[in-house]
């Protein structure tokens, strides 16, 4: 294990104590203190997901492990946020389901993808994927965390919503169309 997988892990723990404190600002009034801890949380494990991704390219150490629960603990983490920000009425539900429903077709291309011996490793598309909801979770997390949101602050975070699910959706699609011929029974192990 290295330094980079530990900041993978460590993502995947942060995201459990957010989870807790976004159950705590789901039920009016929301506690400002957790609503600002869990911003805080957020903005730090997403701050590992570029770090451990340069520590690796940067000591050349980069490995499966990495490549395979790195893209999984950013789906992890965006996801919890995005069901803790539609429990607290800030995002809706079909850009949630959106977001849910492509991280499990990736995950499972991905599956089958390991089951033939091929490990996917994250592309850029799905990068650009990633900040676009990481900055649209970051903007709802900041109007869970101010008491009262400015009023320009839900406008923009419904085109925040907007740009992110084209991404997500494109991304998506991207990913499926360019690894379709790993979904064929013929293709078997390198």
């Amino acid at each position: 294990m290295t330094l980079p997988d530990w900041l993978t892990i460590s993502r995947v723990l942060a995201t459990f104590i957010l989870l807790i404190l976004l159950q705590a600002c789901a039920h009016p009034p929301v506690p400002q203190w957790t609503a600002w801890l869990a911003l805080t949380l957020f903005v730090a494990a997403a701050l590992t997901d570029w770090l451990d991704g340069y520590l690796a390219r940067l000591w050349k150490i980069e490995s499966d492990f990495g490549r395979l629960f790195d893209p999984l603990a950013d789906k992890l983490l965006v996801t919890v946020a995005f069901i803790g920000l539609l429990g607290a009425g800030l995002l809706p539900v079909w850009f949630v389901s959106l977001v849910v429903a492509r991280e499990f077709l990736i995950t499972g291309i991905r599956l089958v993808a390991g089951q033939k011996g091929v490990v996917l490793a994250a592309e850029k598309i799905g990068k650009h994927k990633t900040v676009t909801q990481m900055v649209t979770a970051i903007l709802g997390l900041l109007l869970l965390a101010i008491d009262p949101p400015p009023p320009f602050g839900q406008p923009l975070l419904y085109l925040a919503v907007l740009i992110t699910a084209l991404v997500t959706a494109g991304s998506g699609l991207y990913y499926l169309i360019r690894n379709y011929p790993l979904l064929s029974p013929q293709v078997r192990r390198p």
